[in-house]
């Protein structure tokens, strides 16, 4: 009698043990909020890492600009380095990106093609609103940085004048533009940390009383925190998600 109710015990705490492994660990019953909360905090608590990415831009007539490829490294928290490929300057801090991702967001959630016993993928829409100030203050800023001829040059005043003009298109282009971005972000389900970001940007707005329409691609991907590097970002999925 007593082994049949031992083996009733083990057979009670098997099942136990099974339901519990069929359930995932405890990480899983977090939100996809929750998750993209972890991994803003984890980046910006981490006091170093690498990133590298590449950026293009695509028309919806099928004209595709040349990738601009970057690299980037973040010391003691603060100080952000990038290099490209261009000439251009390339304002992008991800710790800024997963901030304003995580307070201002549409939706967030699972990706529900994919499950990684070491990773968790998220699907990000950014507020509309947010996005397209975004872009309005980095496009009117990148015509104020334009360097302006000195007085005593002979071209200055007709410079002056293209410049009023480019400002004209720029306000009546922004006046109709739309825009949407949507993400997906790759996290180590241990350390909480980012180590893939996928945006996709969709644009359309009016050029010259013409609707135009246009796409921008950037992929990032994170390594060697805190100067270690991550065997994980090279196991991350490869496929491309976002069509």
């Amino acid at each position: 009698m007593r082994r049949n109710k031992a083996i009733g015990v083990c057979l009670l705490a098997i099942a136990f043990i099974l339901s519990m492994l069929g359930c995932g660990d405890a990480g899983d019953k977090r939100s996809p909020g929750e998750w993209l909360s972890l991994s803003y905090s984890g980046l910006a608590a981490t006091d170093q890492y690498a990133f590298t990415g590449s950026m293009s831009i695509k028309t919806a007539d099928g004209l595709e600009f040349k990738p601009e490829v970057f690299e980037g490294k973040v010391v003691d928290h603060q100080q952000l380095t990038i290099q490209t490929n261009t000439a251009d300057p390339l304002h992008w801090n991800p710790v800024q990106v997963l901030e304003a991702l995580n307070n201002a967001n549409e939706d967030v959630r699972l990706a529900n093609d994919t499950y990684d016993p070491e990773t968790v993928t998220l699907l990000i829409t950014e507020n509309a609103t947010v996005t397209k100030e975004r872009w309005e203050q980095r496009l009117r800023q990148q015509l104020d940085q334009l360097d302006v001829p000195a007085e005593d040059r002979p071209y200055r005043q007709e410079w002056l004048k293209e410049l009023a003009r480019s400002r004209k298109q720029l306000d009546e282009m922004l006046a109709s533009m739309q825009a949407m971005t949507k993400y997906e972000l790759v996290i180590d389900r241990n350390r909480m940390l980012p180590l893939k970001m996928e945006e996709k940007t969709s644009f359309s707005y009016s050029y010259n009383h013409n609707p135009v329409s246009e796409e921008r691609y950037t992929t990032v991907r994170f390594q060697s925190f805190n100067g270690a590097s991550s065997e994980t970002v090279q196991r991350t999925q490869k496929r491309v998600t976002m069509d």
